[in-house]
């Protein structure tokens, strides 16, 4: 008996396959998408499995690794077997691709549906606006930056000090006073070598104000920390020997100008890393006067120089604005910034540029940016409130509140910003605790120097 023609499987032709295979895939791509989002996004297992591998340097607990590996595993088994047998039992015709998309489509449009306006509009240059002489004031500050530094800059990076760590600070009272009479020499030495860079300092501090046109972007260039943390705690050194000495009056007039600089970091700052550089310069130089005071009288004249060092500060105003720096950064940052993007930026595990490309690509999907700066901008003005008016514990609450919420806030949509605000909120409590105890050092030197 033969078979004939007409009872052979007829197949399509090619070119309608591969339209058909490419809509095919691109079901199965859709597929992979919504079941990650809903196995990461509402199983608490895994959402507490992802916040340690996002939050944790330490190697991971063997759970940790197997709760992510069988989440991983089931993702993509449940699309990939689903297409499988639907080829296998010839149920991918263009009917049946249809009625997916159909399935499928709704939910990719209500992924990417995003809030309509951002709640709290906070434009860094409305936040820190550009006022008469802020670019040259920030011209000066930057020479020694952490992209561009200058060439004097770049010298200071290959100078070798001799005394290359301070193993006490100026609140530390007679262990700070033993530590620089025991290296007093190699402090001195130190002192001289850094002649170009106190010049600098010198410069900078006369300006009335200091300006800040950092843009609002992860990659701008920022000052480098190692030349306020060389030249601080020279000044303060230096000043403690010349109180030591007798000198009280030179030594408020040494010191003046680095704690004159530290304090006007502050008020203009867009980034935080500047404002805690101010921050910690500010404490350690105000510590430093009260040492000085400690030590005997000191003239009117030099008490002048110091109280116009010192300003006047709106604490509560400050510490308010310590909170709030990041957000006026994070707004324009997530509005531009795609997923691939954002892990590189916050130095998670390294993103390849091929897995980095699909994930910018599928953005809008895992990160809506208004909903994003909003959920941001709910819990940081809850925040700046509890700073403003120096409600430690309930700051702290909150900040507790927020470490715990990511897990508690279950759902597929806006999985990317949700991480990326959990991920990208830094821990304020210390910030703002520590900012509160230097203004009360600056209250206790201001009614000194009255």
């Amino acid at each position: 008996m033969s078979t004939t023609a007409d009872t052979q499987p007829v197949r399509s032709v090619w070119w309608t396959r591969i339209p058909r295979s490419l809509v095919s895939a691109g079901l199965l791509l859709a597929l992979l998408l919504i079941t990650f989002l809903a196995i990461c996004g509402t199983m608490p297992t895994v959402v507490s499995a992802l916040e340690q591998l996002l939050s944790s340097s330490k190697q991971l607990p063997n759970y940790v690794k197997i709760t992510l590996a069988v989440a991983g595993l089931v993702t993509f088994l449940l699309p990939v077997i689903f297409m499988v047998v639907a080829a296998r039992r010839k149920w991918v015709t263009w009917r049946f691709l249809a009625i997916s998309w159909a399935a499928v489509t709704p939910v990719l449009v209500w992924l990417s549906w995003d809030e309509p306006a951002i709640l709290h509009p906070l434009p860094v240059e409305e936040f820190s606006p550009v006022f008469p002489g802020a670019e040259e004031s920030y011209r000066v500050l930057m020479e020694y930056s952490k992209q561009h530094p200058s060439d004097e800059a770049k010298a200071f990076a290959k100078l070798e000090l001799k005394v290359k760590y301070f193993a006490s600070s100026p609140g530390k009272g007679e262990q700070w006073v033993e530590y620089i009479r025991k290296n007093r020499e190699a402090l001195e030495a130190d002192w001289a070598a850094l002649a170009p860079q106190r010049a600098w300092l010198e410069r900078l501090a006369a300006f009335e104000r200091i300006g800040d046109l950092t843009p609002s972007d992860l990659a701008a260039d920022i000052p480098t920390f190692q030349i306020w943390r060389s030249l601080s705690q020279r000044y303060c050194a230096q000043a403690t020997l010349l109180a030591l000495d007798g000198r009280r009056d030179e030594a408020c007039a040494l010191l003046a100008p680095m704690l004159a600089a530290g304090r006007k970091l502050q008020p203009s700052a867009r980034t935080l890393i500047r404002a805690m550089i101010g921050s910690v310069v500010e404490r350690q130089c105000v510590e430093t006067a009260l040492f000085i005071f400690g030590q005997g009288e000191v003239s009117p004249a030099a008490r002048a120089k110091l109280a116009a060092a010192l300003g006047e500060v709106n604490a509560p105003a400050m510490a308010r604005r310590l909170v709030l720096i990041e957000y006026a950064v994070f707004a324009p940052t997530i509005s531009r910034m795609r997923l691939g993007d954002l892990l590189s930026a916050n130095q998670l595990k390294p993103v390849a540029p091929l897995v980095r490309g699909p994930l910018n690509f599928l953005s809008a999907l895992l990160i809506n940016p208004n909903a994003t700066v909003n959920l941001h901008g709910r819990y940081i003005y809850a925040l700046a409130d509890c700073a403003e008016r120096r409600e430690i514990g309930r700051f702290r609450a909150l900040r507790e509140a927020h470490v715990g919420a990511f897990g508690r806030e279950l759902g597929m949509k806006n999985l990317g910003g949700r991480l990326s605000v959990w991920i990208g909120t830094p821990a304020y409590d210390k910030i703002v605790e520590n900012y509160w105890k230097l203004a009360d050092l600056r209250e206790t030197l201001g009614q000194r120097l009255n």
